[in-house]
């Protein structure tokens, strides 16, 4: 595997020091919540370590009030949105004090203070919420965009292709950014899709598409 080339030229040094900070801090906590359940102190843990840099890269592109649809491991989204992190912390450990009030541990949980959307445990849906957000924003003349994460698993589903449809008919300011880990549970993506890259579908709906490094935050 050939060494990931940063191109630093037209980005400061304050802001190479905020990206970098923004790339520790869900890593910093990530561990510490693997700690936690190696000791049995939580259930499950979805662990997004080795992604940081698509959900911090993704969260700091966009404006503040614009919103994103997250996935389980996006964590990075939300300490880049400036999520208080003790609440954050009371909410992943199913407190009282957290986002659902102790109904829920994981990340099916959304902050709309913070521009976040929360998911439900099926992967796809989403994606035609942030459609309908950006009907909003384009029928509102506001000039801003959604964000919807997904994995390459749900690319298979229905959803998917019917979310890419409206988007791609009605020219909605909506991006959908697919976290390909070679994984969708235990099916390898040779598996799954025939087509060489996952990008290369959004070439039936008319839509731009681009295939990016995703430990590649510039």
């Amino acid at each position: 595997m050939s060494a990931i080339q940063y191109h630093k030229k037209g980005f400061s040094n304050e802001t190479l020091l905020q990206l970098y900070e923004q790339l520790v801090r869900p890593r910093l906590i990530e561990e510490k919540m693997l700690n936690l359940l190696r000791q049995g102190r939580i259930s499950k843990w979805f662990s997004g370590i080795g992604q940081e840099a698509i959900s911090v890269g993704a969260a700091c592109a966009l404006l503040p009030d614009e919103r994103i649809f997250t996935m389980h491991r996006n964590l990075g989204v939300f300490t880049a949105r400036d999520m208080p992190l003790d609440r954050l912390f009371c909410q992943l450990q199913g407190k009282k004090s957290g986002y659902t009030k102790a109904r829920d541990r994981s990340f099916h949980f959304g902050a709309l203070e913070h521009g976040i959307v929360g998911m439900i445990s099926h992967l796809g849906p989403q994606l035609s919420l942030a459609a309908g957000v950006a009907m909003a924003h384009k029928l509102n003349k506001e000039g801003k965009v959604s964000l919807a994460f997904t994995g390459e698993g749900a690319t298979s589903q229905g959803e998917f292709h019917e979310a890419l449809n409206v988007a791609s008919v009605w020219k909605l300011p909506v991006i959908f950014l697919i976290e390909n880990n070679g994984y969708g549970l235990s099916t390898t993506t040779n598996e799954q899709y025939a087509c060489k890259d996952l990008v290369d579908r959004a070439l039936g709906y008319g839509m731009k598409s681009a295939k990016i490094d995703g430990n590649n935050i510039l």
